[in-house]
Order: C-alpha cells, then structure tokens, then sequence
C-alpha cells in the first residue's frame, strides 16, 4: 500500500500539489486568525494590568474625599475583602508630650499626628523622608504594635533617642452632620516606643510633613480599649481584577451590612460627613476593555462558521478529486479489495498530503512568529482534522456506490 500510494501521488503530481498548498494557506490563515484573537486577548490582559482602577470612600454627595467619617464596621469589611487591594486608610489626630489637664489642652496639644497604614498613604506628602532604628522598616505600619515615628527636630529639642517610650495625651476630631462642625475630644493618655524620626532637616520641603506617624491599628486598638468608635478619615483602594468588575461591584454591594452608596449629586442631595458612598475611577477603563470585547465577541463568533469552512473546503476537494478517479476506485473493488481497503487507500493518500501541507503551513506561521509554537500545533491540528473529516465523508459516499454504478456514472 505504502508503494502504490507514492506513485499515486508522484503520478497526480498537480492534484497532490494543490492539496498540499490548500492546506498550507489554510493552516497559515487559520493561525493569523487566531493570532489575531490572541492578540486582543493580550490587549485586554495588559489593559487591566497597566489601567488600575482607584476607588474612594466619599460622604454621600461625593464633596468630600477626605475629612469624613468612615465607620470601623465598614473598614473591617473591606479588610477582609477579596476584589481589592492595596487599601490605604488613615486618620488624623492632635497629640502632645505628657500628661496634662483638659483646660491646658491648647498650650500642651501642639503635635499634628498622621494614623496611616502604609507609609505610601495618600495623606501623606509624596516622598516623606523618614528613618528607621535597626530592625525596624515602613511595614510596622501594617501592625499594631504601640510604636510612633517622630520628627527628627522634636527628638532633639526633647532629648529623646530610639527606644525611648514617650507618654503622650491624645485628642481626636469628631464630625457632627447637624451642626456641619467638627469637634475635638479627648482620647487620653498613652506610650509609645519611638523606632524612627521624620526628617524635616529641610524647612522648605518638609513643611508639610506631620509632627508624629504612628500605625493605624494601633490608634484602632486604643479606641476600642475605650471604648470609644472609630473612624477613619480617609479610604481609598484599587480593584484587585479590573477584569471583574462584576464581582468587585457585587462584593462592595455587602461591604457594612447594607453596601456602600453611589455618589448622588442631583436635586435633593444633602450633605454629611459620613463615609458611604463609593466612587470608582472606571470610566476610561471601561470604555477601551468595551471596545476590546467587543472586537473578541465579534472574531469570536466566526469561530464555528470558520470549522464549517474546513470541513466544506475538505469536502469539495476530496470530491472533486475522487471523482476524477472513480474507475480506479472501481477497479479496486472488482478485484475484490472490500470497501473499507479501497476507502482506507484513498484516505491514506489524502492524509499523507494534508499533513504536508499542516506541516508546511506551520512552518510558515513560526516564521511569522506571531503566535507561539504550542498554539500553531493546536490550529494546525484542528485545520487537519476538519479538513481530514471533509475528506472522510466524501470517501464514504464514493465507497456507497457499487463498482457498476460507477463506472456507468464515469
């Protein structure tokens, strides 16, 4: 058989030719194609990657990002959430060195404290200098242990060195929506271990700085040990998938038992200091990943059309071809080889030229290089197949043809 197939190709030379050089241009078109696919997918992937979407806590009427009450309910739930990342929240305080009475709270309260749980925190002027004592690092800050960073000209008018613990009176802003006020309450007194300094060497670029850093679930604790509520003043995060919007919106919907508000601005809104609300950054995300999508919904749904394209385009050459070639199908069964031998042979030949063509046409996607080895083995395999199944059906109708029928149809 292996014989006769060889010369039946060598012999139909122009025929085996054009099935080889189908098959080529079909396995190349096919896996730009598909390339194509890919290459959106990849858009889409990078988009998510290099678009991250920020999201802010607001009061109701979004006028306010920061200054706001954000409930410790609220900040314990998106803690635990899993469709977001890098959550910076933080706070602000007024502190002073010491133990001292209420009524001699404005001579003593004169230290501006920032609560934060990340050193990169957003209420935090960009690039803060800061120096850390040996052992210790900015991810003290994600802790809770009763330790504070100082200015580095406060630790030298008060003598104080790393290590030192330093008793302090704490005061804490409290917002009241029906009087549109801010209060200040005290909070009490506390130690904390200095483990590094704030350096305001420069007057110029550090007058913004705070006068004391200190971890935000430190500050957390110590409400909670008296008993008083916590608030942050400041959230914000990004979504962790860009890609599940879905998901991340579904998961905000439970965030404090009854989900955080959209921003509503029109007739009627009212403002607060509550921190309910939820505004995402998304709009420029969604718009170009909608347009990506839809480009892969589109190229996407051609991919049956394009499978039935092979099996017709097998189907019609392997007729046209056998049909050329019915006396010779014929004499294979007068000399008494059964059906399936006869089908077998012919199959064969057209499996040999196929999988030329499959492997040149590889070849040529490789060169081109713009789809990966392992994805042009799986197009061309899927070309073959569909091709080879075209095949397969016109051999089977030629093989329900008796000798006579078709030699008189010759």
């Amino acid at each position: 058989m292996y014989h006769y197939i060889t010369k039946s190709i060598r012999r139909l030379k122009s025929r085996s030719i054009l099935v080889i050089l189908v098959n080529c241009v079909l396995a190349v078109l096919l896996n730009l194609y598909f390339g194509l696919i890919d290459s959106y997918r990849t858009q889409l992937t990078d988009l998510a990657a290099n678009t991250p979407i920020r999201c802010t806590i607001t009061n109701p009427d979004g006028t306010r990002e920061v200054g706001i009450a954000v409930k410790s309910d609220i900040l314990r739930d998106l803690q635990a959430a899993q469709q977001i990342k890098e959550l910076d929240c933080s706070t602000q305080l007024k502190a002073g060195f010491g133990e001292f009475e209420i009524a001699r709270w404005e001579e003593n309260l004169n230290l501006d404290v920032s609560v934060v749980n990340r050193i990169d925190s957003s209420a935090l002027p960009d690039h803060i200098r800061v120096n850390y004592q040996e052992g210790w690092d900015e991810s003290l800050f994600a802790g809770s242990e009763k330790v504070c960073l100082l200015k580095k000209s406060d630790m030298e008018e008060q003598g104080f060195s790393y290590g030192d613990e330093i008793p302090f009176t704490v005061y804490h802003y409290v917002y009241i929506d029906e009087r549109r006020d801010v209060d200040i309450l005290e909070l009490g007194y506390m130690n904390l271990k200095v483990v590094g300094q704030i350096d305001d060497s420069d007057s110029v670029e550090s007058h913004e700085y705070p006068d004391m850093l200190v971890p935000f679930q430190t500050i957390w604790d110590a409400f909670d040990e008296r008993g008083v509520d916590f608030t942050a003043e400041a959230v914000s995060f990004y979504v962790r998938d860009p890609l599940a919007l879905n998901a991340f919106k579904a998961e905000m919907e439970q965030i404090g038992g009854n989900g955080l508000l959209e921003v509503y601005k029109g007739e009627g809104a009212r403002f607060s200091y509550k921190g309910s609300a939820l505004y995402v950054q998304d709009g420029i995300f969604i718009t170009m990943a909608g347009r990506l999508k839809t480009a892969l919904r589109i190229l996407t749904a051609f991919l049956i059309p394009m499978g039935i394209l092979v099996f017709i385009i097998g189907y019609v050459i392997s007729h046209l071809l056998v049909n050329g070639r019915v006396k010779e199908f014929a004499l294979f069964r007068s000399l008494g080889v059964k059906q399936s031998g006869a089908v077998w042979v012919f199959w064969s030949e057209q499996l040999v030229l196929v999988l030329a063509g499959n492997v040149l046409g590889c070849l040529t996607a490789l060169l081109i290089g713009q789809v990966g080895l392992q994805d042009i083995l799986t197009v061309c395999g899927a070309a073959f197949g569909g091709y080879m199944l075209g095949t397969t059906v016109a051999l089977l109708w030629l093989a329900g043809n008796r000798p006579l029928e078709l030699l008189a149809s010759e």
